[in-house]
């Protein structure tokens, strides 16, 4: 096929075979010499991809605007447009050609065409996932993947493995960086549109003269692009690059036990002078470099430290614990969970005013005492369940409690990384949740920590189903994916919630006293029993909850009636709420390679003291032998409960 794509086809933007000869084994092609390079290569800066200044990313956009439009024109999809199939020529001042045209189709003639299903996954569309029939738009599709990338440095669909990138796509959801112009965002989100007849220049042959029409490449003179000089310019952001030297110099020589201050910082300064469009150049080349998620580097783009420190969970993820960083067991590591402190809750009792508490002294020194706790343990990262202040978004003491439980998380320890799980009292309509978020970040996420997932749920709209339907609606199916995701690719799933998802049929009388008092009461019953048939077909090994009214382990065994039939065990951590009072409990949980271990360390506010109380071992997360199955049924359930009271 490709012998005869080349034949055919002659334009100053397609690589020119001359002649093929073969031996006894081997098949020769005698091709052009194109010397700059591929053009993956001009991506690269000390080793990493980063996005080419918009300039020279539509120079070299064009050049495969002109090549494919003219491939289509002959009735020909290259099927394999991507940035190392294109090579940039020094002598003809800097354009590209295309390369490799093994996997093209001829749509005139039929006879020599391959199969359906070929490509590069990040740049398949999903018509071709689903190994449906090509079309010119199929091109288009890789073409969107390809101007997105050579803006960003990364493709906008790549999940780390072929099927996490399969899933991506078919999902079609992605992230535009906030730095790209309008006009490449516009074009962009033309191009990347799942239904192939949706897409800029739709499935017709002239597709590509839409895309040349379109305001992205205003001042290219088509006609004449291959007698136009190359821009200058290289990457984007270009000027800013000692100044990420220095941050990561800076980062490197910081004392990590040190409580995080910028004030003073002669390059805290010069980030603040920037213009919204370079921070945003220069969070995302941080990112690029894999060190954004430093815990001295990712607060500098806030208005404070502490409140840097709480935005971490960001487009339905959490910055560094990533897939791409965290997807391989590496050590031994922990982490920790507790409830809020609903701050301002003991005044407000007395205030009566509804205006949410004016002080809060109470429930801080008692939180103080678990940050001590959580400071001398050093676990990866922290969970708290809410609810995190008593005042709710419409009280007059809504901010101040905020900054107030913000600067409380200050004093833990900047290398520990704070996850949230907000309660029923977060928010309670769509208004008070954008508020919310912009104060701790999305409500539901997912993360990856040591080839563990957690999926962290948003229970809190759950409980105001009414107000959120629409929300409602996009989580569930968001969670079928996450959890099939870690039931496929990771060592083991944890659930993480502001409220139990554990439904009230598995409350039965065989259960002591201490399972049924967490409270299930705000979610209706279809929606737990809705969400717990995923928990339990995804497999989770473990589920974190708030909102209980005693601090307890739960083993919940499920086993399907067949005889010999596999079990399958999931622990269920609930976290007494709020934090304070009566002696607490903060649950720690040690993962390695022979399993999960959860204690319960009591803290006694009138001393501070801590002990290890109750110890439950989750079962092991190394990886199953291959064929062997987990059947996983109702017929028969069998739950254990360890109290976390304290002695």
């Amino acid at each position: 096929m490709e012998k005869d794509v080349l034949n055919r086809l002659r334009h100053p933007n397609i690589i020119r075979l001359y002649q093929t000869f073969q031996d006894d084994n081997n098949l020769y092609f005698l091709l052009e010499l194109l010397d700059g390079g591929e053009l993956l290569s001009h991506l690269l800066h000390e080793g990493r991809q980063l996005g080419l200044d918009e300039d020279l990313a539509r120079f070299y956009l064009a050049d495969v605007a002109s090549a494919v439009e003219y491939m289509h024109a002959n009735q020909m999809l290259h099927r394999d447009l991507k940035p190392e199939n294109m090579v940039v020529c020094k002598n003809t001042g800097g354009h590209l050609k295309l390369i490799d045209f093994g996997t093209a189709k001829n749509l005139a003639d039929s006879k020599l065409n391959g199969p359906n299903f070929v490509g590069t996954p990040e740049y398949m569309p999903p018509e071709t996932i689903d190994n449906k029939e090509p079309t010119y738009a199929s091109d288009m599709w890789a073409f969107g993947c390809i101007v997105y990338q050579l803006l960003t440095g990364e493709t906008p669909f790549s999940g780390g493995s072929a099927y996490l990138t399969f899933l991506r796509v078919q999902d079609g959801s992605y992230y535009l960086p906030d730095y790209l112009s309008d006009d490449a965002k516009d074009l962009i989100s033309k191009l990347l549109q799942k239904d192939p007849k949706n897409r800029l220049g739709g499935t017709e042959a002239n597709a590509m003269s839409a895309v040349k029409a379109h305001p992205f490449f205003k001042g290219i003179d088509f006609d004449n692009h291959i007698q136009a000089q190359q821009p200058a310019s290289q990457f984007c952001g270009s000027e800013l690059f000692q100044l990420v030297k220095r941050l990561a110099a800076m980062e490197r020589a910081r004392n990590l036990q040190d409580p995080l201050s910028f004030e003073g910082d002669v390059l805290q300064e010069q980030i603040k002078t920037l213009s919204s469009r370079d921070r945003s150049i220069l969070m995302h080349i941080l990112r690029r470099k894999q060190i954004v998620h430093l815990p001295g580097l990712y607060p500098r783009f806030f208005s404070s430290v502490s409140r840097g420190r709480c935005l971490y969970a960001h487009n339905h993820g959490y910055i560094g614990f990533t897939h791409d960083l965290q997807n391989q067991w590496s050590d031994n590591f922990s982490f920790m969970q507790l409830s809020g402190p609903k701050l301002g809750h003991a005044t407000a009792l007395t205030e009566a005013d509804n205006r949410g508490g004016s002080a809060w002294e109470t429930e801080s020194a008692a939180f103080l005492e678990a940050v001590k706790v959580l400071n001398a343990r050093q676990p990866a990262f922290v969970v708290i369940c809410g609810d995190f202040i008593n005042a709710k978004p419409r009280d007059e003491f809504y901010d101040a409690q905020v900054v107030a439980f913000q600067e409380l998380l200050n004093q833990i320890n900047p290398q520990i990384r704070l996850v949230f799980a907000a309660g029923s009292d977060e928010f309670g309509n769509k208004n008070e949740l954008t508020k919310y978020q912009e104060r701790f970040g999305d409500a539901r996420f997912s993360f990856w920590y040591g080839g563990i997932k957690c999926i962290v749920v948003n229970t809190a709209i759950l409980c105001h189903e009414k107000y959120f339907k629409e929300e409602v609606a996009a989580q569930t199916e968001w969670m079928k994916k996450e959890l099939e995701n870690g039931k496929l690719c990771a060592r083991g799933t944890v659930v993480i919630s502001g409220h139990s998802l554990r439904p009230t049929m598995l409350s039965t009388n065989t259960v002591n006293n201490n399972d049924r008092a967490t409270s299930n009461s705000d979610i209706p019953e279809q929606l737990r029993v809705e969400y717990w048939d995923m928990i339990k077909n995804g497999q989770s090994c473990l589920m974190v909850n708030g909102n209980s009214t005693t601090d307890s382990v739960t083993s919940v065994v499920t086993k399907a009636s067949e005889q010999d039939a596999d079990e399958y065990k999931c622990e269920i951590v609930s976290c007494k709420a709020p934090w304070g009072g009566a002696p607490s409990a903060i649950h720690h949980t040690e993962v390695s390679q022979s399993g999960v271990v959860t204690k319960a360390l009591s803290v006694d506010h009138s001393n501070a003291s801590v002990s290890s109380n109750a110890t439950t071992k989750h079962r092991s997360l190394a990886p199953e032998e291959e064929g062997q199955e987990t059947v996983l049924a109702a017929e028969m359930v069998t739950i254990n409960v360890n109290s976390a009271r304290k002695e």
